[in-house]
This record gives C-alpha cells, structure tokens and sequence, in this order.
C-alpha cells in the first residue's frame, strides 16, 4: 500500500493482510479491524500472485453513508503487469451506474472479463468523499490471453496516468453537464478531443449571441460574489456602466464585470484604469479565471491582476476590482474596456470616510495558517503579509515549531514569528494526542509531579523569550488537544484543572467538535473555538471563556463566497461570537502539496485552500479568501453601529442580511446603509 491505513476504528497503521484474506467484515463496516480505511488518502494497493497467471475478474468490496462523510470511492484504477514495472490499464471498478452517494450500504464492485495474465495487479482508490473503506479484494482466476493491446505505463508512472484518466473524466463530465443547459446540443465524448467539442459548443453559443446582441462584445455589472455559469447568457449590452462605494479609511470594497466575446473568433482586450482616484482611493482590476470545482464544474475563484486578456468566442470572463479607501474625501475614477474600436466605459465613484474602527472591533479569526505547509514552505513572508492584509492576527503555532519541555533552543520558534506582525493571540499547538509530546521529555510521564515541575519551568521560559523578542502585548494560549475526543478528554481536563490552580495567569485554547468534550472542556478553557454545527451550539454549559467558531468542509473552491465565507462573520456577530474561522488558509491534503491554477482538482475530497501558488513565491488570492476577509471589516462596522445605535439596532440588522442569504447584494445595502448613519 503506497498509503498506511490511517482510520483508528479499523484495521491499525501495521495491517497488511486483511485485504486479502478472505474475511468479509460482520457488522458495522468502519468499526471492525477486518476493514482498513483512510482518511483523506488515495492509495495505490498492488497485489502479488506469486506468478503469472491468468485473471478472469477483479473485485473490491467497500461501503458507504454519506451523511457520516464515507462514500464508495469515487475510482478504483486496475492496472496488471508481468514484472512489476511495465503495467497496463485494464479499466475502473467503481465506474458503474450504482455508483451514487446515499444511506448506510455495502457492496461489492467487480471489473470482469478482464480476460489477460499477469503477476502483479495495481489499484489506485481514489476517495469521492473524506474517507474510503475496504475489507476485501478478490482477483478471480480465469484463462490465460494475450497481452493487452493498451500502452505500457512505468510503475513511476502510474499516478500520473491515473491523474490523467481523472482529467478526462472531468472534462467529459463538464462537457455533459454544459450540453443539458443548451437546447438540442447533442455530444459525443467518447471521442478522446475533449477540447475540440468544448470549443464546438462556445462556438454555437457566441452564435446565438451575434444574433441576439448584434455586436462583438458585451461588458455588464455582476455581483463580485456570485457563480458565473461557463456557457453565460448576458441580459444587455451598455455603453457605460456606473459603481458608487462607500468605505471606511482604509476599508476596502469590491465591484465586479464580466465580459462576453459575442463575435465568432478571438478577441484581445485591453483594460485600463485611470488615476483620478489616485489621492483618495486605490483601484485594482482581477481577471478571475475558471478552475475546476465539485461536481464536474469549473468557477470563477483566483484573482489574478488584469491588464491584456485574450477571449475566445462565446466565453465570459469575470473581473472583479478591488476599492481601497487612503483618505478621507469623495472621488471618480474610471476603468476602460476597449477591443478594436469599441470602447466601454465603469464609471466608479467612492466616498472615503473620516471613519475607522478600532483593532479591537475586528472579530478574531482563526485559519490554522502553517507557514510549513507544502504550498507555503517557500514563501512564508508573502504567506504572513497577506495574512495581515486580511485581518488575520491570530498565530497558530505548529508542534514541530514549538520547543519541547527541556528544550533551551527557541530558534525554530522566533524565526517563525519572525515572518508575522502586529500578532494578537498566539496558539502554541502542542498536539498532545501523541504520547510521546505528551510526556514532553526522555522519561517524563504526564501529570506526575517531576512533569509538573517541568511544565511549570517551560511555561515560564517561553513566557519571557516571547516577551524580550516583541510579543509581550500578545494574549499566549496553549492548545494541547486539537478537536479533542475520547480518553482524551480526561487528560485534557486534568491538565486545565491542576495548571489553573498552579499557574497564575496561564491561557488554553481548544478546539471542539463533539458533545462530550463541550460539556467538560469549554467551562475551563479561556477560548473555545466550536465547529459549526447546530447541536454543538445548543444548550452550551456554563462557561465564561471567549467562544469562537470554525467550518470545515471542501472542495473549498466550490464554497460560496458569500454565504458560506463572508457571512460567517456576520452569523458571529448576531450570536455573540467573538471568532471565527475554516480550515484551512493552504492545505490541499496529502496527495497535491500545492494549489496551482493550472492543476486539476483530482482530488476534491483534499481541496481546502482559500488561496493558489503564484509564481516567483508568490500568493494569489480568491474570491473566497477576499469576501471572508470583507465579512471581518462587515463585523467591525457593525460594532461602529452597535456603539452609536444599540446593540439591539444592530443585531437587527446582522439578522435582516441573514435572513436573505440568497440575496447576494443584502450585505452591502446593509452596509452603505450602517455607514451613511455613522
């Protein structure tokens, strides 16, 4: 197995037989150690027959619930080779019409009429959801044939052709789904020119257009929030159109165009922005290009800065602009969309106001953003700036970082620091659900008195190297548990009762995510970060902590800016929530380190990032990441309000927006309309 099972209810991390040793599990699937599972794994699991043989069927029995977050796998990549190093795709056992998410259910896939000979037979699993099961493979002997007439693959090799069977799964499914929205489209994607179909149906499209709209190119006003389809149909074509803003000093805001190449070839445009705002206001122009999403379809998602962009017939591209308030006053500016001789017009008028909200106003939040993770190992400055760009002042130091129990090295620890300014809180993880960070030291065993009196002389050290090196106004917490469950719970509990009796001061954080650690952890702690599900939320014990909140779900690109990420901080204020937060800022799971705009998302299940590796270390941003970063600057204004009107006026009107989640300008009315009265 290229991946050890890593589900701790099932077979454990040493199991390498239950596979294949004839027990099919009795009871529930996941909980019996004769079914190993990973979570948020693809695996590639070959088998060897000893010699070479012939195979008549290969089978792979598996379970799903999808409301627990297990699904049948999405797909099981066979694959036979006489050596072990030259292989041949034989076809995908889970590619079947029963293949559908739904209620608790076995079952048992089968590839049959394989009809070749081989020693060695590979499966590459890839999930459909967080975790995939298996308790069996069988490989059924049949008559010896020929060899396959299909191309070899190295053993190197293999996950890249399994990426690529993946890539063309999607586009045919992307090109299936665009064909249902067009009247009397027919398409055929058995023919492996994926590429030439797709460009077949925005030709047809830019067609319609023509001869709709009776001209090259449609720009009209979007919402900077909303989905654009691919194949978009535009309601009308304006000369000229109008944007008013109104901003904090030093606020942002976002506006959003979308252009529509109606004619029947390619189209260059140039966009430019005059400086007429310069002084008061900065303006800066995104072109947001399509990724893949869930569901086999593409969205508008990484902002990438426009200047010349190229349109293809019958294409819609977005591009959103960015209002950053400098100075107080009112301003115009305008931005220029020209092709050939026809020119269209934004005009953007902005008021800055003599207005800003004190730090303490921004609600807190909480990304788990690793500067050692894959996708920011090489550029953690640009990480940490863009970071503080978006409000983000809460640091969640990660176990590798933090100095162990005996340790009087703090180099790894302030040079990770290093990279952050004007930090507020400071969370040293020090993942204690292992035994060894546990105990802490060479002999240590936790909560004995020798590991007390050494905890108490490693508290206090860290204490006073974090405040000689800049941190001294930094709130530190400790975050011994993340999402702490089981017998955890009891040493967790432990270890808040006897250090808050012995150090004065100390600080927990902890995040939570089941009943049983809610009702123990959160009346000890000092920050509670909950995840965001309703019974989680109700009837919460007695408790004087700060509580916060978190979301977890993925693919992350697929997410609604608006209502999932902007309106998370808008929710936080209606319920008296002084946090918030999702995983995660970079993480693109095991099997894809980074989140590059030209990759494929083989891997859904895995996509958390809210933002994309740009070149020369860079970091480009999302329209997730920049509406989550609005709802922050949205709570702050709605504790301007609440100060001058009434928490109760505010509340209602936090409540007036959350009500209509599916009106995507609710916010900003909203807003102008808090602004206008301050």
């Amino acid at each position: 197995m290229s991946a050890i099972p890593n589900y701790s209810r099932s077979a454990p991390a040493t199991d390498t037989t239950s596979l294949t040793d004839g027990v099919y599990t009795s009871g529930n699937f996941w909980t019996k150690t004769t079914t190993v599972g990973w979570l948020r794994r693809q695996v590639a699991i070959t088998i060897d027959l000893n010699k070479i043989q012939g195979i008549g069927s290969i089978s792979f029995n598996t379970a799903r619930n999808t409301k627990v977050g297990v699904d049948f796998p999405k797909d099981v990549f066979a694959f036979v080779s006489n050596d072990g190093e030259s292989f041949k795709y034989i076809g995908d056992i889970a590619n079947t019409t029963d293949n559908t998410t739904g209620s608790y259910e076995v079952k048992k896939f089968v590839l049959g009429k394989v009809n070749t000979s081989a020693r060695y037979v590979t499966l590459i699993v890839v999930p459909k959801g967080k975790l995939v099961f298996c308790d069996e493979i069988e490989i059924l002997a049949g008559q010896k044939n020929a060899v396959l007439s299909s191309p070899s693959v190295s053993k190197s090799n293999l996950t890249n052709f399994a990426d690529s069977l993946l890539q063309l799964d999607f586009q045919k499914n992307n090109i299936n789904k665009l064909a249902e929205n067009i009247s009397g489209a027919v398409v055929n994607t058995s023919d492996a020119d994926v590429k030439s179909i797709k460009d077949n149906l925005f030709q047809n499209h830019a067609t319609k257009l023509n001869f709709q709209f009776k001209t090259n190119f449609i720009v009209e006003a979007f919402n900077p929030w909303d989905s654009l389809n691919e194949l978009h149909d535009p309601i009308k074509a304006s000369d000229s159109l109008n944007y008013a803003f109104t901003i904090l000093q030093n606020g942002v805001q976002y506006g959003a165009f979308v252009i529509t190449n109606s004619s029947l070839s390619s189209l260059k445009f140039d966009i430019e922005t005059n400086n007429q705002a310069g002084a008061t206001a900065a303006i800066e122009i995104f072109n947001v290009p399509f990724v893949p999403g869930a569901d086999y379809s593409y969205v508008a998602d990484p902002l990438i800065p426009a200047d010349k962009e190229d349109i293809n017939a019958g294409v819609s591209k977005l591009f959103l602009f960015k209002v950053s308030g400098k100075s107080a006053g009112s301003a115009n500016a305008s931005v220029f969309v020209k092709s050939g001789n026809k020119k269209i017009i934004l005009n953007i008028k902005t008021d800055v106001l003599n207005l800003s909200a004190p730090d303490n106003y921004f609600v807190n939040a909480n990304i788990w953003a690793y500067l050692n993770y894959p996708m920011l190992a090489d550029r953690r400055a640009e990480a940490a700036k863009d970071l503080a760009l978006h409000h983000i002042k809460t640091v969640v130091i990660p176990p590798s970082v933090v100095p162990g129990m005996q340790s009087d090295s703090y180099t790894k620890l302030l040079d990770y620091l290093s990279n952050f300014k004007g930090v507020n809180k400071i969370l040293l993880f020090t993942k204690y659900v292992s035994v060894a960070n546990r105990n802490g030291y060479n002999g240590g065993e936790f909560m004995t008195t020798d590991w007390k009196k050494n905890f108490i002389q490693w508290y206090n050290n860290l204490l006073q190297v974090l405040a000689k090196n800049g941190y001294e106004n930094a709130d530190i917490y400790l975050y011994p548990y993340d999402e702490v469950r089981g017998g955890d719970i009891k040493d967790f509990v432990a270890l808040l009762q006897w250090a808050k009796k012995t150090i004065p001061g100390i600080k927990f954080y902890a995040s939570l995510t089941n009943k049983e650690a809610v009702d123990n952890i959160l009346p000890l702690v000092d920050v509670a970060q909950l995840q965001e599900r309703p019974n989680y939320l109700n009837n919460l014990p007695a408790h004087t902590c700060e509580l916060w909140t978190y979301h977890n779900a993925s693919p992350a690109r697929s997410l609604s800016p608006y209502t999932f990420y902007r309106l998370m901080a808008w929710q936080a204020f209606e319920n008296d929530i002084t946090g918030i937060g999702f995983w995660s800022y970079a993480d693109e799971g095991k099997n894809k380190t980074l989140n590059l705009i030209s990759d494929n998302l083989n891997d859904p299940a895995s996509s958390y990032s809210a933002i994309y590796d740009g070149p020369n270390n860079s970091i480009i941003s999302s329209r997730r990441w920049e509406a989550f970063s609005l709802g922050i600057e949205d709570y702050a204004i709605l504790k301007l309000y609440s100060k001058k009107f009434g928490i109760q006026k505010a509340k209602d009107i936090a409540n007036s927006v959350l009500s209509n989640p599916t009106d995507l300008y609710k916010a900003d009315a909203a807003r102008n309309s808090m602004l206008k009265n301050l």
